[in-house]
């Protein structure tokens, strides 16, 4: 009877413990929390173009003469610094498709501030352009690698008239200057550079483009108007989680590197797995053609073009698989790749 009793008195000291460990780990668990929020637009602080298009800004300014004599356009007072510091953010994003971007909280996790960005997301496509900021954190705070959390918080209907993101590369096999036209010029809505009849660029054999002032630029961009496209007899069904794969696959078989392929898909991806299934379908050279005439001077060795067309769809149809064609590049290459959306 004693044995039994110190049994259970044994097993009540144990349940005791453990329940007095349990409370412990939740007690001390907003300490072990790292995670601190700040919910407060005026820590962000934009700074103008004048003060870093030509300038190399810090990526902290820890004190008032370092931060005074580099950004102008931004009033902090040498106050401010006595309990802060500030960290230079550098906001990439596309105009067309990411607008009214803003930063709009961040939280320091360990040696880590993630920025959250907020923007409405449109359809159009522009060069990446970037917008600067300094962000408040308190020097108690040792965080120093700088994170974003873009939000996208509406989403614009796009247009399915609308041929979405051609761009055009240029390889010659030697510095050589290139004249560029798209014959059906009034369906253009959107370009950069800006076309003027014609682009004329001094092209290299990496691909990289030099204007008249001496601009740099990676390829020639258009958007246009009137584009019609719908479902033909041939094409592919393509469920959202293979959207990726297939992708690598086709624009492999197509003739795009792996660069031009990466571009394609950053761009295309989000809208196709917005979708359950996705009709899709690559023009021919004789359609692609009859939209937008292309003129390069002087003659390339292989052009080639792409422009998928694709139709959201909530269930499969039956469609005969399109034959693709591989081209072989050789020689200078001009390479164009666009899309456009089935209505």
């Amino acid at each position: 009877m004693k044995k039994r009793t110190i049994q259970i008195l044994i097993g009540f000291l144990i349940v005791i413990g453990i329940v007095l460990f349990i409370l412990l780990i939740k007690e001390e668990q907003p300490i072990l929390d790292p995670i601190k929020p700040t919910i407060n637009k005026e820590d962000f602080y934009k700074i103008e173009k004048s003060d870093w298009e030509d300038a190399e800004l810090k990526d902290w300014y820890t004190n008032y003469e370092d931060f005074k004599e580099d950004i102008k356009s931004v009033e902090i007072s040498k106050k401010d610094f006595q309990n802060y510091n500030f960290a230079v953010i550098a906001l990439g994003y596309d105009s067309c498709s990411q607008y009214n971007v803003t930063p709009t909280k961040y939280e320091v996790h360990k040696n880590n501030i993630a920025v959250t960005v907020e923007y409405n997301e449109g359809c159009g496509v522009c060069p990446p352009t970037e917008d600067y900021y300094l962000l408040k954190v308190d020097k108690k705070e040792e965080a120093k690698n700088i994170i974003f959390i873009y939000k996208a918080i509406s989403h614009e209907k796009c247009d399915p008239n609308v041929s979405y993101k051609p761009m055009i590369y240029l390889y010659p096999k030697e510095k050589t200057e290139v004249t560029v036209q798209l014959k059906n010029s009034d369906n253009l809505t959107t370009t950069y550079p800006k076309y003027n009849k014609d682009w004329q660029v001094t092209a290299y054999p990496d691909g990289t483009l030099i204007d008249e002032k001496n601009r740099s630029y990676y390829g020639l961009y258009w958007e246009g108007k009137n584009h019609y496209a719908k479902v033909e007899e041939d094409g592919f069904i393509v469920k959202k989680e293979d959207s990726i794969s297939f992708l690598e696959e086709k624009l492999s078989l197509l003739g795009l590197t792996e660069r031009e392929a990466n571009e394609f898909i950053i761009y295309w991806l989000p809208k196709l797995e917005e979708n359950k299934y996705n009709y899709i379908r690559f023009e021919t050279k004789e359609e692609i053609e009859k939209y937008m005439p292309l003129e390069v001077t002087p003659q390339p060795d292989t052009i080639i073009r792409i422009v998928m067309n694709f139709k959201p769809l909530k269930e499969t149809i039956k469609v005969k698989e399109q034959k693709l064609e591989t081209p072989i590049r050789t020689g200078f290459t001009v390479v164009e790749w666009g899309g456009s959306i089935i209505q």
